[in-house]
């Protein structure tokens, strides 16, 4: 851009003035005019870039939702399971075992009256041996 020229030691500046305003007047209208070839150039572009961004976009979003779908039934129930631990108060310990009667390992001996007791049938002989007492320890 050129400078504007000196002023006219005679007083006229407003010719100078005026003929330099119409130049730079002519200078905007040309870059205007380039800046709207640039636009017209670029739009195309530009709405191609945007509608592979927006179609992009979409692809993501869809995957997003799918794996949320599929995923949210799971994470809602192990988010429960969570909060109702934390809710409910711990178990009460388990009371301990009752104690094992002790066993006796002698045979339990029987005293009655002799006219109760009703006569003994012949009997092997092994019959005089003591009966082993059929009460079974229990393990575990």
């Amino acid at each position: 851009m050129e400078l504007p020229p000196t002023p006219d030691p005679s007083g006229d500046e407003e010719p100078i003035l005026a003929g330099w305003l119409a130049e730079v007047e002519g200078r905007l209208t040309a870059i205007d005019a380039r800046l709207a070839h640039l636009e017209s150039a670029l739009r195309p572009a530009v709405a191609e870039e945007v509608q592979g961004a927006t179609s992009e976009l979409r692809r993501a979003i869809t995957e997003l939702g799918r794996r949320l779908v599929t995923d949210l039934p799971h994470e809602l129930a192990r988010h429960r399971d969570a909060i109702v631990a934390e809710l409910r108060p711990p178990p009460a310990p388990a009371p301990p075992p009752p104690p094992d009667p002790e066993i006796d390992d002698e045979p339990a001996v029987v005293t009655s009256s002799p006219a109760a007791a009703p006569e003994a049938p012949d009997l092997p002989d092994d019959a005089d041996r003591p009966r082993a007492s059929r009460r079974r320890r229990r393990h575990g």
